[in-house]
Formats: structure tokens, C-alpha cells, sequence
């Protein structure tokens, strides 16, 4: 689980899926991208050029491999209801249909509480993001006793693009979730639809980015949504 600094980011935004994020000036890391990187699309929930279809990739704990299939199986059911989502054409996800695939790129996933403002679960900053919108790790009981303490499931940053010299956007968001949890209407209608970048389909419940990110970093953020009509 890479850590970084709040120090490292100037303020933070939600915005249907996206975490839009200010670097502080004088980052040492290179800010001169190839020309062949990939840009950022505001115009579909996949978040970049170079992807043409949703794509999730799944890992589970160790003690779970032998249940792999399975957990694919109902990673499906749960995204055939999120694909049921007024706002799915408008996402504009491609044509292609939905894959869930085994194995998440990036670091392991550490044995340490997760902690969401403070942890990227993935490959971190990107020049040419990856193909999945989504990271979703799957634990045992005790595995989430340790990662997630007593909550069922939370969501973190899995991969940045850099927009500008000082601009990171967040186009790949990880879940972390307890196996237990994974068949509960909850985490298809709040957590996997947020994770895809939808807004939580079930009445009463709040935004899942707004649990962790509506509130400012520092003052001077904003809160704004890119518009998914190509018309604007």
C-alpha cells in the first residue's frame, strides 16, 4: 500500500469518480511527458484516451484463491446491476462489454490499516495509465480485520495521470472488501458504482466519494463534476 504526503497535494476534488489533485511545486519527479502518453477524457468515465472498454481487475487473499472463479462469477452479478445505471450510455464506456480479470497490477496489497486519504492501492502516478478502471481486492475475515478494521469495505486512489506540471487526476479507484460483503445490495448500488465512477444508485445512501473526499485538504478547493455530455 504506497503511502503519500497530504503535504504532496495542495487540495483534493471529487467529481463522479475522479480525484483531481494539486502537486506541490517543485516536484522532483519528471513533468515532461513521451508523446505517446495518454491524455485525460472528462468526457467518459474511463478517464483516459487510452482505454476503450471498462475493464476491473480482481485480487484476492491468498486464503481465497481457490474461491478465484467464484468471486469473479459474483464481481459479475454486481456489475450486471451497476451496468442497469440511468447514467451508463451517458459514462460512455465503449461498446465493448464489461471484463472482470484476475490479477491487479501494482504493488501487494500491505497487511496495514487502510487508510483512505493517506493511501494510493496500485501502480501510483502514471504516464500511460493501465486498462483497469477498477481495483478490487477481496480479503478473508481476518485479513480484514487487520486492513479494515471494523468497516466491510472502503475505497482508495489506485493510479494518477498527470495532467499538468501540477495536476494529478485519479483515474483508477481501488475497493478493498471483505468476501462476506461482496453479495450485499450495498456494495453493487453504492461501492462498485462509485468505484466505476457513477454517481450511488440506492435512495438514502451518500456519494462513496463524498464519505472520503468532500471535504477540502486545504482552503482553496473546489468541488467540481466534469461533464459527461459531449456537448459541452
Amino acid at each position: 500500500m504506497k503511502r503519500f504526503s497530504l503535504r504532496e497535494l495542495a487540495h483534493v476534488v471529487a467529481m463522479s469518480g475522479v480525484v483531481l489533485a494539486a502537486v506541490r511545486c517543485g516536484n522532483p519527479e519528471d513533468t515532461h511527458a513521451p508523446d505517446d502518453a495518454s491524455q485525460f477524457n472528462v468526457h467518459s468515465a474511463l478517464l483516459t484516451s487510452n482505454r476503450d472498454a471498462l475493464r476491473l481487475c480482481v485480487q484476492e487473499s491468498a486464503s481465497l484463491r481457490g474461491s478465484a472463479a467464484r468471486i469473479t462469477e459474483r464481481l459479475g452479478a454486481s456489475l450486471r446491476t451497476v451496468s442497469g445505471h440511468p447514467d451508463w450510455e451517458a459514462a460512455r464506456f465503449g461498446g465493448k462489454a464489461p471484463t472482470i480479470e484476475q490479477g491487479c497490477p501494482g504493488p501487494a496489497l500491505a497487511l496495514e490499516r487502510l487508510e483512505p486519504k493517506e493511501s494510493i492501492i496500485g501502480p501510483g502516478v502514471a504516464v500511460k495509465p493501465g486498462r483497469y478502471r477498477t481495483f478490487i481486492h477481496v480479503l478473508d475475515e481476518k485479513t480484514a480485520d487487520v486492513v479494515l478494521g471494523e468497516r466491510q469495505v472502503d475505497r482508495a486512489p489506485a493510479e494518477f495521470l498527470r495532467v499538468d506540471d501540477h495536476v494529478l487526476a485519479e483515474v483508477s479507484t481501488a475497493l478493498v472488501v471483505r468476501e462476506s460483503y461482496l453479495d450485499h445490495p450495498e456494495f453493487a448500488a453504492r461501492w462498485l458504482t462509485g468505484a466505476v465512477g457513477l454517481q450511488a444508485m440506492e435512495a438514502g445512501l451518500p456519494g462513496v466519494l463524498g464519505d472520503v473526499f468532500d471535504k477540502p485538504v486545504t482552503e482553496g478547493s473546489s468541488l467540481t463534476k466534469p461533464s459527461l455530455d459531449p456537448t459541452h
